[in-house]
């Protein structure tokens, strides 16, 4: 759902990335394309995380099991439990509107606080990838959808790529 999102907070740093490099890769590919490109990539980082999803419940034999019984003893059925895999926001397509900017001004020089120094988009970029790659990878649970930024971010890069090719 990327018109729903987890509360104020999140509603706020989403908006706040939209306004920061949303607008500069608006005015660079145009109202009709930005727009295309924004929802794609929340439509992917969506199915991404679905991707994902399905592909720990078939890993941990979810499909096998009426009811998952918790280590304090409670238990909740497999489709209630199912059911709280949901997924909001419009980070996925927010990722996205980073990864283009990246790509895009891959030397501008931006100033991240707390940094002292000022930092390309390239490097930005890279690393915000690799801060959700490793959080995708050891945080589970934490209620981020850490693949949904990843494939936000892929199916941006492929985008790019396939308009750069004359797409």
């Amino acid at each position: 759902y990327m018109c729903m999102h987890g509360g104020w907070q999140h509603l706020f740093f989403n908006m706040f990335a939209v306004w920061m490099f949303g607008r500069i890769m608006e005015q660079t590919m145009g109202p009709n394309r930005f727009l295309f490109y924004y929802l794609t990539c929340g439509l992917g980082a969506g199915l991404a995380q679905e991707l994902v999803q399905m592909a720990e419940y078939w890993y941990y034999g979810l499909d096998s099991l009426e009811q998952l019984v918790f280590p304090d003893g409670s238990a909740i059925s497999i489709t209630n439990y199912l059911n709280r895999w949901n997924t909001v926001g419009a980070s996925g397509a927010v990722y996205g509107i980073l990864l283009s900017f990246g790509v895009t001004y891959p030397n501008e020089r931006m100033f991240i606080f707390p940094l002292p120094v000022p930092i390309k988009a390239k490097f930005f970029v890279i690393g915000y990838a690799v801060i959700e790659l490793l959080s995708a990878l050891s945080l589970k649970g934490d209620g981020v959808a850490h693949m949904a930024h990843l494939g936000g971010m892929l199916v941006g890069l492929l985008l790019l790529l396939y308009w750069r090719r004359g797409g």
